[in-house]
């Protein structure tokens, strides 16, 4: 439909638009033609400017384009928060949960870590605790003979060569074995040791060798000695080569007799 129309509802030259049928629209038209016909053709007074809200013009504009079925832009309210920055509060939020739940996570699999180290510690230290106790019941077994009340005593005296050395052994006749205590001895040379003899008659049989340490006594276990065929009746330490030797070749240190 054509028409000719200016803002007030008077005619228009030279300001042809064609516009889709919009009742609204037309009514408006029309009722200011009515109006400027009755007013027989004068001009009717300009009433005075009001400030028009801008959707009546933007909904007018959008009219005259053809495009009536598409929704005309809609203005942000001052009071709504702008969408870009909601979401990126959204984004943030959501990056700090997963760093906190990351930060949660790390430290679970770290203590997780550190249990599981402390478990190995513990059943490591279990093990050596089991080891030393099984250690210590088998020095009580060995040492047990000592609480017979067969053990002998035998008191060893240096000789003129050393008159300050002395040793005490004890010896248990049947199980054939014993400790020798021993101080005033000098430390040997690397290629020799001290060698203990044990007498059954007028035999002297090896018991053992041992090494002498310098200003203190020596402790020496002496080994179940199955080549004594009876008890013997007398001990005595000689300097050997290292090693020992079947019967005595050095000097005599120390001896003495059983009771």
């Amino acid at each position: 439909m054509l028409d000719t129309f200016r803002p007030g509802g008077h005619a228009a030259r030279g300001f042809i638009v064609s516009t889709p049928a919009d009742p609204e629209l037309f009514a408006r038209i029309a009722a200011g033609d009515r109006a400027g016909a009755d007013d027989g053709g004068q001009e009717a007074p300009a009433p005075p400017e009001t400030a028009r809200p801008p959707e009546l013009k933007e909904h007018v504009l959008w009219q005259i384009r053809g495009e009536e079925a598409s929704a005309p832009p809609r203005r942000a309210s001052p009071g709504m928060p702008d969408r870009g920055l909601a979401t990126m509060a959204w984004a943030l939020g959501v990056a700090a949960s997963f760093m906190l739940a990351a930060a949660f996570a790390a430290l679970w699999y770290a203590t997780r870590a550190d249990l599981g180290a402390t478990r190995a510690n513990v059943a490591q230290l279990e093990g050596m605790l089991y080891d030393k106790d099984r250690d210590l019941q088998a020095k009580e077994a060995e040492l047990a003979w000592l609480k017979d009340p067969r053990v002998q005593v035998a008191l060893l005296k240096g000789l003129e060569s050393n008159p300050t050395a002395k040793a005490k052994l004890l010896w248990h006749p049947e199980s054939k074995q014993g400790i020798l205590w021993v101080s005033g001895l000098p430390p040997l040379p690397l290629e020799q040791s001290y060698e203990l003899w044990a007498f059954v008659g007028d035999q002297p049989v090896p018991a053992g060798t041992f090494d002498a340490h310098e200003g203190g006594a020596t402790v020496i276990p002496i080994s179940r000695q199955e080549n004594l065929g009876e008890a013997p009746v007398k001990f005595a330490v000689s300097v050997e080569p290292k090693g020992g030797v079947p019967s005595p070749t050095g000097a005599i240190v120390l001896v003495g007799e059983r009771f």
